[in-house]
């Protein structure tokens, strides 16, 4: 009889850890292999494009092209599991749009102007909806979803490194 009580926890705690092995866990919430890997890829990705903006001079032609690409390569990133409207709201915040990113740097190199506080506090607007779609196609539920922004914003220090954009010379 014990020979079968052990077995059969022999048994649950193969299948337990067989099924943990597909799983990581990002700010406390259990996710596959697959989308931890997407959720460090976007990671990646927002610190490239806030870089980019950081380092951007209107008079630098090279700085711009550098936004657009990260914008564009984030835009991508982000899209799959997104429904039409969620896509479209994310166009916005990083497209050609007045208020998207590209188009508040296409304005800036037309009228040779480098950042400033009022067009770095634009930008954390649009990163609030960057990371809020981020999170939307990873977590399951409004508060896994609540973790995994609050989690990346600490991963990339974008809100820190956004406020010194505005503080720039």
């Amino acid at each position: 009889m014990w020979k079968k009580i052990v077995a059969t926890f022999a048994v649950l705690g193969l299948l337990i850890t067989l099924t943990a092995c597909g799983q990581k866990s990002y700010a406390g919430v259990q996710v596959s292999e697959k989308k931890y890997e997407r959720v460090q890829s976007e990671n990646d990705d927002i610190k490239t494009l806030v870089t980019a903006l950081q380092k951007f001079r209107y008079d630098d032609d090279k700085s711009a092209n550098t936004v657009y690409k990260a914008a564009d390569k984030l835009n991508q990133e982000l899209r799959p599991g997104l429904s039409e409207a969620q896509k479209s709201q994310l166009g916005v915040a990083l497209g050609d749009g007045a208020t998207g990113v590209k188009g508040i740097v296409k304005a800036a190199v037309s009228k040779q102007y480098n950042f400033d506080d009022e067009v770095a506090s634009q930008f954390h607007a649009n990163f609030r909806i960057v990371f809020d779609l981020a999170s939307f196609s990873i977590g399951n539920s409004a508060q896994q979803r609540s973790k995994i922004e609050t989690q990346m914003r600490k991963d990339t220090n974008a809100d820190t490194e956004l406020y010194k954009i505005g503080t720039q010379e």
